[in-house]
Parts: structure tokens; C-alpha cells; sequence
């Protein structure tokens, strides 16, 4: 028998002792098995034609196996499953639970999706309330794996059989996930308390609550519900009971001496919202309180103050992004907050009626709306949200929307079992969640929990619509921070919905004139001319592929994939799109997204649309830094293994985020590249080392070198010592020299990646972060000419290319046939791969720093333009941070002082930018693939003359120039080597602008 424990309950001594003394008396109902009534038994009533569904295990490691032996020997052992031979078969899932140990479950859903619905009331929450608003002394009872403690009926039992690797298997007790269970076991509960419920007890499934006015009749009234359990066979688990509280939440309520009243943390999320001046937040948060402005008295003359603001902004001539705020604005605020989380709104449920849950997940939070609609009108049931874990906010959005459904569907699992639900969303993917059949990990443990719920349908609500919830996502959970609205906008990383996208490619294959031919001879084995495209190209499930041969390495991908997926003229800007401009793919360089396309699809001549694709990309010309030739010896640092010597640099100040941080460290492995981002609010040496302790240390093991600029924080006592207690040599660099330090190459690219991504708002430069170094770790590089996560891992990952190009329901994984799944095999193969990507990576090293150092030794001035339309790099005016625009334009030169200096005309604005040195200039690509010329109309730019084709410039001739073109010759000195200079060439080391940020 185990004994509750009493030290929370509000009795004293004495109290205690009796308490004990009567549960000491019941040693058959606190025990550590489930009970196993006789009061009734659960049936399965089958809809009619509904035939039995048999599906095949799924596949699980040699690990996860022996935990399945485990578990049925252990269910085996107290009778609570049986050898079956049904013809139903639903398969089992292994999920993760909180402590890190797997839960058995089995899916269910075929099974709940043949069976009749039972209707049975549930306990009106509002009479459970007036029952209890007596109550001084109040205790709560857990039953101990309640389903378990009720029996299948046998002519039920086959149809809840599982399959196993060890074969099938059926329940003699009721399992979790069947949709009848909540109300067979209320059913029970009811019976088994007739008599004493709504009289000194109620009951919820499985939760009981007794209560009394004192304490001794509490303690009479426990022994008699422990009598009844005691008679119909149940027990309880002792941990999770809880005795003689005068306060206690219950059902969404503060159950107090004084009386009942709504639980604060159900309506703190909306206590909470912050004031603000922003007009996005100010609108965000009128579309938060007048979505339910029915039932707010006076909603107009309370919101008046702030929509008056909105008004006379939108008429303003120069409208600014906030409001003017005043008492009276500060007064609305405050009224329509304090409305809108009192009655009428926060109503009482009805069970007997159906539930709507809106629900929202953005960047950062879950945020949902439980409601119920009366006589046509829809009242708040409650509020709630919470903040995302670490691994959560990596998940993709849709993800987020299905981990928001099956959060908030356990947190307000007392309003909604045996109910229906009607959920709303901004995310029209989501049915996808319930449909899918090929789910694992967490997918199968939402599919699994979210199966015993009577979900009847997920209907999309548009996020403009949806503001109230989209809204208290975000803001309840950050009350101190400045809110970013994002609901204009579609989400970035919304992947399910461009899964069409494969279904696309069969069609527009079948509609590309070049492609259909090509699919038609393939499709018919006997045509005579089908072995000229049969290899290369291969039909796969009616899709166009060509063979892909092995990457040009010794070493085999282990994600080596044999077939390119063929993309029709149609669909590949889409392609471009998605592999240069989305955050994972970060605008990375030729060579880096070529990597990235030639491994997954083909057509002819995507090399040289790639290439235009690139070099007409605006945000890549106005971001991106163009690299200059330097004349100085290069100093080599060449490294042997993997994180023996890492750099680490400070970026920022930025602006403040919504997590208050407003620096990053950026640490990079020398010899992978690979490259590690963290956020700071502050940049004091304990923040610096605590992330080199608890982030790369304990990751990644003790460096041999550090290197590091002169920064305060890298030459203080504690970094220091920290270095010298893990045998770390820390090396900085030179004053006004920190080339030295790869970091600060990784800088310069990463700079304007974040940059082109936080252009709407400044204030998000950290949204994107772990998408921007997943797309540097996974991009090939070119001086170890592979990618730094395969040579840490010695595999490449599945990226959101291959979900895009790749069939959603196909999830095999993407190993070699050669590839044993064994663990010792794949251990030796990894271990092979790795060494070899090493000695290759370490060859590159050297070979490639020394083809730098050549060319960084070997200065050229020679450069050589006919192009007519330039970026010019000048400093901004503006008063943000580093992640400024390094150019504007497009611009022409309208006067040439000398070979190095021009004047210069910025186009848009008609602005003259004055005298420009060379070294500010670079070429300027439209983003029309057809023409590099800009058209413009000529009342817009009347006052600069027609220029002439830059072929050359002689400086005698300069000297005279008085016209605004540029006069004809032959040995011009231009910008042209900016866009021509060697490959490998080692960057000029411009003078340092100030922080400004121009998004």
C-alpha cells in the first residue's frame, strides 16, 4: 500500500492523523496496480458496412524493439492483453514522454473512424460550480490508469488487436485512444458514486472531487467514496490525489473558501498586453478586443480614443507607424482590457454542446480561444497560450499549428473529451495532420492523442481574420516586449503548403513540349527508339527523373540520392526561388546553391539560368559585399581535425529584438566551417563564457586554439582563466587587423543574409538565425569542397528542397542499398566515410590556402567595363546597425574627375551623389533576364544626358571633360574587375562604416 502524501493539505496534526488512519483502512484501493471492476464493460459498435482495417506494423530500430518485448511481457504478466488472431491489426507507436522514457501507444484511427459515437452527458460545468460554492475542505482523487481498471467485452475485443514485430496482440481492458472510452468510464463513475454525487462529491471521467464544510465531515464522506471504490473493484493513484485544500483549481476555476472565481492564469495572457503606441500593435489589438465587442457595453465609446488616433493617421499626408498616446487612449486601453476578461465573456460551457478551439502558433508562442456559440452568438470559454520550447521553435509552421491543436487540446482535455470540436486556424494545411498515415515520433503521438477527441473539422480562418488569436500568441507571452505582426504576411517556412508542389511537377511535365515526348517513349517500353532515354531518364510512379550519378568525391553520401528529379520550364523559377532566396538557402553563393540543385533536380541549362537567376537578384546587389584584391602577404594557418581550432566574433549592436538580445557571437569551427549563432543581450565576458562552457564545450569538446579579435570580453581575467582551465590557447589578432580571424570572413557573408531577411522589421533580425546557419552548414564549401555538417556527421540532412521535390507519403529512409541498418555495420561504414571526408577536407585546406595566398600575394589594379549602370557603396544617414544596405542604386556616372573618381547620379529621386571613388562601385544587373539595360521614362531623368558605352578613359581627355558624358577611348580604368576578379581573391578591407540599418 502506498500512503499520500499530506504535507500540502490545510489540516493540522490532528487532522492528519485521522486522515492517515482512514486511509490505512483501505489497503485495496491505493495500491500500484490498476483495479479491474465488474460494474461494466466498454463495447465496440461498428457503423454499419464497416469492414475491418489491417495494417502493417511499423518499422522500428533493434532499440525500440526490445522496449515493445519489454511492455508486452509486462502486460502479458497481469492480463491485460492476449496472443489474437484478429482480423483488425492497428499498429504501434513508441512516444517520448517528458522524462525521456517511451509511452506504448497504439493508433487507433482506422478503428475510431468505423466506430458509433456515444452519446452520454457530460456534468455541467456550472452546476459542478453551484455544488461546490459550500465547500471549506476540498480533496481530489486520481484513479490509477482508469481505462485500464474496465474490461473489453469479449465480442469486442479483436477489434482492439495491435501489431507487433512479435506478432498480434488484443486487449482484455479498455486501451487509451479509443473514442467511446471517456464515456464508458463516466458512465461507471456515475454509477458507481449514485447516491453521493452533487451531494458530497462529483465526478469528471476520471477525476473525483470531495468536498465538505468541515473537516470531520470530510473525512466521513472520503470513507464513504473510498467504500464504493473499495465495492466496484477500482483504485487510485496515491501520488496524484490531493486532500483537504481550502483552495484548489478545478475545471478552469479558483475553487476558495470565499467562493469561485475564473483561474488568473486562464486571463492573464490578456491582463497582460502591453501598451503600446505602434499602429500595427494598436490595430492588432482592436481586432483583439472587437472581435467580441457584442458582448463588451459601450465597446465604441470605450475604443474611441485609439480608433480616432487610427483615423486621423490614415488621413494624415506623412502617416507615421505610431499614434499619439494620451490619458484618454491609456484609459480605453486599460477598460477594454479589464471588458474583455469578465462576464459575459468568459462563459460557463456546455458539454452538451460543441466546442470551437481558434488556434495560432507563431515564431514564438501557441496561443488558443476556447468558444461556444449561444442563440447564434459565440462567447469566450477561455484563454490561453504559452511560449515554445528551443526545439520547438524549430519546428516547420505547419508543425507549429499541429503542436498548437494537440497542446491546447490536452489543456483543455476537461472540456473537451466526448465533445465535438470545430477548429479554427490560419493554417489550411492542418487536416493533413489527421489524414496522414505515414506518421512517427511526435506526428504519431499528436495523430494518437488527438484521435480519441471528436474533432469534426478543421476549417481554415484567415490570419487577418484570426487576429484575435494570432494576436494572443504573440503578445501574451512577451508583456514587456515590442510585438511584431506578422499576420500580413505568409509565413516563410510554411512547407505543407507547397506540397502540392509535387503533384505539380507530374502535370506540368506532362504539359512542358520538350518533356512530354520524352515521357510518352518512356511510358511505353516497346517504343523503338526507348533505349536512347532509358538510361538516362527513368519514369518513377509516372514522374520524370534522370539518373544521378555519385557525387565527384571518393567518398558515397550516405543521402546520396540515385535520381534527379527532371523540373519542367514552368516550375523552375520556383525551384530558383527555393533554393537561393529562402531563408535556409540564406542568398548563398554560386557554387553553394549550384551544390544544392545538382544534387536533387535537372534541366539542361540551369547552370546559366542559375547564374542570371544570382546575378539579377536585387537583394544579393544591394546586401552583398563584392571582393577587392589586397596587396599583403597572407599568413597560413592550416588545420588538421575537426573543432581543434575555432573563432569566435562579436556582431551588433543591432537593434533590440523581442527577446531583448541585441548582439550575436559568432563561433566557427576551422577546419568543417562549421558555424554556431547565438543571440546576447548584453557582451560582458560570463556571457561569452558561459556559451563557450554550456554551447561549444560541452557540444563539441576542448578547442586547441581560440581565436578571437581584442575585444574586451576575449582578453578579460575570467575568459582567460576559463581557457586555461580546459587547456584552451587563446590567439588574438592584430590591432585594426582582424582578418586574421576566419570569423570575420563569416561576418561579412552572414551580415547581409540576416539583413535581407529582416527588411519589414529590424527589430526581427534574430527570426531567422537557425534557418540561415542551417544553410551554411549544409552548403558546400569551397576550400574543403564539401559541407561542414557532413563533416561533422558524415551525412547530409534532408533539407526543404527534398520535402518539396520528394512524395510527402514516401518516408523510407534515404540510405545506400549497400548499407547494412545494423548498428556495428553502420557504425564501421560511418566511421570509413568520415576519415575519408577528412583527408580529403585537409587536402583542400592546403591546396586551396595556398591558391589564396598566390593570388591574395599577386595585386592587380587592371579592370576594365562597358556597363553603364552601377551600385555605389556610400555611407548611410540613418540611425540603425550593421545590417544597413552596403549599396544603393542603380546610379550612372555623369562625370569623370579621374580614373578613380566619378560623379555619380542616383536614379531614383533624380539625387546627385557627387565625387565617388572607384572602390565604392559595382555593376548593377537587372532583374530582367533579357536585358541589363534599365528602362526609364525620360521625363524622369531629363537632366542627365544619354552615356555613352564605357570602353575607356584618358586622363588628358578627363581633364578638359566639361559635358556629362563620358568621352570615347580605349584604356579606360573601371569598376569592371569588381565583378571579374579572380575566384578566390582575398577581400580588401574597406574603412568601417557606422551602425545603420536601411531596410
Amino acid at each position: 500500500m502506498h500512503i499520500p502524501d499530506l504535507s500540502y493539505s490545510d489540516l493540522d496534526e490532528n487532522q492528519k492523523t485521522q486522515l492517515t488512519t482512514l486511509i490505512s483502512r483501505y489497503p485495496h484501493v491505493f495500491t500500484e496496480q490498476p483495479g479491474r471492476t465488474h460494474v461494466t464493460k466498454h463495447t465496440i459498435e461498428l457503423q454499419p458496412g464497416k469492414q475491418p482495417s489491417n495494417m502493417q506494423p511499423y518499422r522500428l530500430p533493434p532499440s525500440k524493439k526490445a522496449i515493445v518485448d519489454k511492455q508486452l511481457e509486462e502486460m502479458l504478466e497481469v492480463g491485460q492483453i492476449a496472443p489474437s488472431r484478429s482480423p483488425w491489426a492497428s499498429p504501434i507507436v513508441l512516444s517520448p514522454k517528458k522524462d525521456g522514457s517511451l509511452r506504448f501507444c497504439v493508433d487507433y484511427r482506422k478503428l475510431n473512424a468505423s466506430t458509433i459515437r456515444t452519446a452520454y452527458p457530460r456534468p455541467r460545468v456550472d452546476d459542478t460550480l453551484d455544488s461546490l460554492r459550500e465547500a471549506k475542505y476540498i480533496s481530489t482523487l486520481d484513479l490509477r490508469s482508469g481505462y485500464w481498471q474496465v474490461e473489453i467485452d469479449p465480442d469486442s475485443r479483436d477489434k482492439t488487436a495491435f501489431i507487433t514485430h512479435r506478432g498480434l496482440y488484443e486487449f482484455l481492458v479498455t486501451p487509451f485512444g479509443l473514442s467511446n472510452a471517456p464515456a464508458t468510464f463516466q458512465r461507471l463513475m456515475d454509477t458507481v458514486l449514485a447516491g453521493i454525487k452533487w451531494q458530497s462529491c462529483l465526478v469528471y471521467i476520471d477525476d473525483i472531487i470531495v468536498f465538505a464544510p468541515t473537516s470531520e465531515q470530510h473525512v466521513h464522506d472520503l470513507s464513504i467514496v473510498f467504500d464504493r471504490l473499495t465495492n466496484a473493484g477500482l483504485t487510485l493513484n496515491a501520488s496524484k490525489c490531493d486532500f483537504c485544500r481550502r483552495e484548489l483549481k478545478y475545471i478552469g476555476h479558483l475553487i476558495t473558501a470565499d467562493g469561485i472565481k475564473p483561474d488568473p492564469g486562464l486571463v492573464a495572457s490578456v491582463q497582460l498586453f502591453p501598451q503600446t503606441t505602434k499602429i500595427k500593435d494598436i490595430q492588432s489589438f482592436l481586432g483583439l478586443t472587437g472581435c467580441y465587442r457584442k458582448f463588451i457595453k459601450d465597446y465604441a465609446k470605450m475604443a474611441e480614443p485609439l480608433i480616432s488616433q487610427l483615423r486621423s493617421q490614415q488621413k494624415s499626408k506623412r502617416p507615421l507607424n505610431h499614434i499619439e498616446w494620451s490619458d484618454k487612449c491609456t484609459k480605453a486601453f486599460e477598460e477594454l482590457k479589464t471588458a474583455l476578461t469578465q462576464v459575459p465573456i468568459l462563459q460557463t460551457p456546455n458539454f452538451n454542446e460543441a466546442f470551437i478551439l481558434e488556434i495560432d502558433a507563431c515564431d514564438y508562442g501557441l496561443g488558443a480561444i476556447l468558444i461556444q456559440e449561444y442563440d447564434n452568438q459565440q462567447f469566450v470559454i477561455a484563454y490561453a497560450s504559452r511560449t515554445q520550447t528551443a526545439a520547438e521553435r524549430n519546428y516547420f509552421p505547419t508543425e507549429k499549428e499541429a503542436l498548437a491543436i494537440y497542446w491546447v487540446t490536452k489543456h483543455f482535455r476537461p472540456y473537451l473529451e466526448g465533445t465535438m470540436i470545430y477548429i479554427r486556424s490560419d493554417c489550411r494545411a492542418l487536416q493533413w495532420l489527421l489524414d496522414t498515415k505515414d506518421s512517427s515520433g511526435r506526428l504519431a503521438r499528436w495523430t494518437i492523442s488527438l484521435s480519441a477527441f471528436n474533432i469534426v473539422d478543421i476549417k481554415y480562418k484567415p490570419g487577418k481574420i484570426n487576429t484575435n488569436c494570432d494576436t494572443l500568441s504573440r503578445y501574451s507571452l512577451f508583456p514587456h516586449l515590442t510585438l511584431l505582426n506578422t499576420t500580413s504576411s505568409p509565413p516563410l517556412l510554411n512547407i505543407w503548403d507547397n506540397c502540392t508542389l509535387f503533384d505539380d511537377i507530374r502535370t506540368e511535365q506532362y504539359n512542358d513540349a520538350r518533356l512530354k515526348p520524352i515521357v510518352d517513349i518512356l511510358s511505353n517500353p516497346t517504343h523503338p527508339i526507348h533505349h536512347k532515354f532509358h538510361p538516362p531518364f527513368i519514369l518513377i510512379n509516372g514522374i520524370l527523373y534522370r539518373y544521378h550519378s555519385p557525387p565527384n568525391n571518393t567518398h558515397q553520401r550516405l543521402t546520396g540520392m540515385r535520381h534527379r528529379l527532371v523540373i519542367p520550364k514552368s516550375l523552375q523559377s520556383q525551384i530558383l526561388s527555393w533554393t537561393h532566396d529562402h531563408p535556409t538557402a540564406g542568398h548563398g553563393g554560386r557554387e553553394k546553391t549550384l551544390y544544392r540543385l545538382t544534387n536533387r533536380v535537372y534541366w539542361n541549362t540551369m547552370r546559366q539560368d542559375l547564374i542570371q537567376y544570382m546575378r539579377s537578384c536585387p537583394s544579393c546587389q544591394k546586401y552583398k559585399y563584392i571582393n577587392l584584391s589586397l596587396n599583403a602577404p597572407l599568413q597560413m594557418h592550416i588545420v588538421q581535425e575537426p573543432w581543434h581550432t575555432i573563432g569566435v566574433d562579436i556582431m551588433g549592436p543591432f537593434l533590440v529584438t523581442q527577446r531583448q538580445k541585441q548582439y550575436l557571437l559568432v563561433v566557427v569551427d576551422y577546419f568543417t566551417r562549421w558555424v554556431e549563432l547565438f543571440t546576447l543581450r548584453t557582451t560582458t565576458s560570463s556571457d561569452i563564457a558561459h556559451i563557450l562552457v554550456d554551447e561549444i564545450i560541452c557540444r563539441w569538446g576542448c578547442p586547441t586554439y581560440i581565436l578571437s579579435d581584442n575585444g574586451p570580453q576575449f582578453v578579460s581575467e575570467l575568459f582567460t582563466n576559463i581557457c586555461s582551465s580546459f587547456s584552451i590557447r587563446n590567439k588574438t589578432t592584430s590591432n585594426y587587423h582582424p582578418q586574421t580571424n576566419m570569423t570575420e570572413r563569416m561576418n561579412r557573408n552572414l551580415k547581409p543574409m540576416i539583413a535581407q531577411y529582416a527588411q519589414e522589421n529590424a527589430h526581427s533580425w534574430d527570426r531567422h538565425l537557425s534557418k540561415l546557419a542551417l544553410s551554411i552548414r549544409t552548403s558546400v564549401n569551397e576550400t574543403t569542397g564539401d559541407t561542414p555538417i557532413y563533416l561533422n556527421f558524415g551525412r547530409d540532412p534532408k533539407l526543404l528542397l527534398d520535402l518539396l521535390i520528394t512524395n510527402p507519403g514516401n518516408n523510407e529512409p534515404l540510405l545506400p542499398t549497400s548499407v547494412s541498418t545494423e548498428v556495428d555495420t553502420y557504425k564501421q561504414y560511418l566511421r570509413k566515410n568520415l576519415l575519408t571526408a577528412h583527408r580529403i577536407a585537409q587536402e583542400h585546406n592546403e591546396v586551396r590556402k595556398m591558391q589564396q595566398k598566390n593570388i591574395y600575394d599577386q595585386h592587380s589594379s587592371n579592370r576594365s567595363s562597358k556597363e553603364q549602370l552601377l551600385w555605389v557603396s556610400i555611407p548611410s544617414v540613418l540611425k540603425h546597425g550593421k545590417l544597413d544596405p552596403l549599396y544603393q542604386g542603380p546610379c550612372r556616372i555623369v562625370q569623370v574627375l579621374s580614373p578613380s573618381y566619378f560623379i555619380i547620379h542616383r536614379l531614383s529621386g533624380g539625387v546627385n551623389l557627387g565625387a565617388t571613388n572607384i572602390d565604392r562601385l559595382k555593376l548593377f544587373y537587372s532583374p530582367n533576364r533579357h536585358s541589363n539595360t534599365l528602362q526609364r521614362s525620360t521625363h524622369d531623368h531629363q537632366s542627365v544626358p544619354a552615356l555613352q558605352p564605357l570602353i575607356s578613359v584618358n586622363v588628358n581627355d578627363v581633364k578638359n571633360t566639361t559635358t556629362s558624358h563620358i568621352p570615347l577611348n580605349n584604356h579606360l580604368t573601371s569598376p569592371h574587375s569588381l565583378i571579374h576578379s579572380p575566384r578566390y581573391q582575398r577581400p580588401v578591407r574597406t574603412r568601417k562604416q557606422p551602425n545603420r540599418l536601411n531596410l
